[in-house]
């Protein structure tokens, strides 16, 4: 069973007595999911087209799919040879290493091929036993085999059952990169929303943020369990109710645990990280669900992230944010 993908919009971008904000949008359907950018000026819709262009851009650049990519080609050479990439690719597969690292592997690039086994965005899914995973866990958990070399702007996967995946950053890393092309043209207020990665440019008055309601997992509706502000951050969520299968009575959802190989048994139902980082809001909202709340809660008091953790029991916590409505 899997949900539909519209139905992974995750937010709801309030507007109480804002008569005055006329939203203007426009929709693509990239990066696997419905990409929606809303402006509230005409005179901004025109800009839009090179911000477009720029996450189509972005995709090529990060599709596991695509043989131009330059992750395709990264993949396809692991345990061989290093290859020359574009120094965009190159800093975002370097900022991937880095929060893994600080995360203590909770996030981590290098399952793209256990994901892929769980095929959790595809019809037949396939539950891989421990055999199958044991070679790719180990050499994933060691990320000095992913070799960087800034000199020669270069990646190197060290085990040929490696596969990088930058699907948990590179929707966070497109949405902050459309926020600064956006606001280098002028445009005051904006909502970047990229298949539920939000991006709010500006602020929706002089005093107050956007306010971003973030969607009850039990709820198919739209329904939020509570709201934060945000202006000029992004906001992004992650939780086990977005994408999953069930077999055998049993639910797989699609956040693995990176030291099993298997859905992360966590106390989380959801965790929602504010920061004007996109790269590291997106990066961070999973690591802290693979986490567990007791350890997410030391993570961001440590760090000073703001997040929004809600257990399966429905407790909530706000961590580093004032001005939420539960």
């Amino acid at each position: 069973m899997k949900k539909n993908i519209l139905l992974m919009l995750l937010f709801i971008v309030i507007l109480l007595s804002s008569c005055s904000l006329t939203p203007y949008s426009r929709s693509e359907f990239m990066m696997d999911t419905q990409c929606v950018i809303t402006v509230y000026s005409r005179d901004d819709l025109d800009k839009l087209d090179d911000v477009f262009s720029s996450l189509r851009d972005i995709e090529r650049m990060v599709s596991r799919y695509d043989e131009g990519s330059d992750v395709f080609r990264i993949n396809e050479a692991a345990g061989v040879r290093a290859v020359r990439v574009s120094e965009e690719t190159f800093t975002l597969i370097a900022r991937a290493k880095e929060i893994s690292l600080i995360t203590g592997g909770a996030f981590n690039p290098l399952l793209g091929k256990i994901s892929d086994m769980w095929n959790f965005t595809g019809t037949e899914h396939h539950i891989p036993s421990q055999d199958e995973l044991e070679s790719i866990i180990a050499a994933a958990g060691d990320m000095d085999n992913l070799v960087l070399d800034e000199e020669e702007c270069s990646v190197y996967l060290a085990s040929a059952c490696l596969s990088l995946d930058l699907g948990g950053i590179a929707k966070g890393y497109a949405s902050e990169k459309a926020a600064a092309m956006l606001a280098g043209e002028g445009v005051e207020k904006a909502i970047i929303n990229l298949g539920g990665n939000i991006y709010a440019v500006g602020s929706r008055s002089s005093a107050e943020g956007w306010r971003i309601g973030l969607q009850n997992p039990d709820s198919s509706e739209g329904g939020y369990f509570t709201v934060v502000n945000a202006s000029d951050e992004a906001v992004v969520t992650s939780g086990s109710y977005q994408r999953y299968f069930m077999s055998d009575g049993v639910v797989y959802h699609h956040i693995l645990d990176p030291s099993t190989g298997y859905p992360a048994q966590t106390d989380l139902a959801s965790v929602s990280v504010i920061n004007s980082d996109g790269t590291l809001a997106d990066a961070l909202s999973t690591a802290l669900f693979v986490m567990g709340s007791a350890d997410a809660g030391a993570f961001c008091t440590e760090h000073g992230i703001k997040a929004v953790l809600l257990t399966v029991d429905g407790e909530i916590s706000y961590l580093g944010i004032d001005g939420a409505e539960g």
